[in-house]
């Protein structure tokens, strides 16, 4: 129920925490699978519209195209874990209501396997509606990422905008070079 940390202090452990490595390429479901945890949606919006300009900018896609949108709550083990916007271009993902589980594993099902990305990392606190959303108090500190992701020739294939839970999620970086 407590968990310690040297020099950091004893902490309430309300969630399952998860250590997310940031130098391979996964999915949620594939991280949680590979922690013993079971990774789950709930669906908050599935639709097909028009991409805003940040969003058309992140894709390579002309002003009014089509995207496929999908908004979800990610859980591990039924807890909250984060709050997922993603879009793709509707010639990878005509139908957003496809993908059941795994986006990634819907994806290369298609033939369009994820190949890298490139991804941003923020420190937010969490507005009233996430809050509620991932079941902790207002203003929580959460971590935002933003990722686009791209085919192995390098075509946009994803671009997502997710807030996870900063009490129950470590990102590890890789170093190269001399230390």
């Amino acid at each position: 129920l407590l968990e310690q940390g040297q020099g950091a202090g004893t902490f309430v452990n309300r969630a399952p925490h998860v250590e997310q490595r940031l130098s391979t390429l996964t999915s949620f479901s594939e991280d949680m699978a590979s922690r013993g945890l079971v990774a789950g949606s709930v669906w908050i919006q599935r639709a097909v519209s028009v991409a805003p300009p940040e969003e058309a900018l992140a894709l390579g896609l002309s002003p009014g195209a089509k995207v496929s949108r999908m908004t979800r709550l990610r859980t591990a083990n039924g807890s909250p874990m984060a709050l997922e916007q993603a879009a793709i271009p509707i010639r990878f993902l005509p139908e957003p209501a496809a993908v059941e589980g795994s986006l990634y594993e819907e994806l290369r099902r298609r033939g369009y396997t994820p190949f890298r990305a490139l991804q941003r990392l923020t420190a937010i606190r969490l507005t009233a509606e996430q809050a509620a959303q991932l079941d902790v108090p207002e203003g929580s500190a959460a971590l935002y990422f933003e990722r686009r992701t791209m085919l192995e020739d390098g075509t946009p294939l994803e671009f997502v905008r997710s807030q996870y839970r900063g009490d129950a999620w470590t990102t590890t970086y890789p170093c190269w070079g001399k230390v």
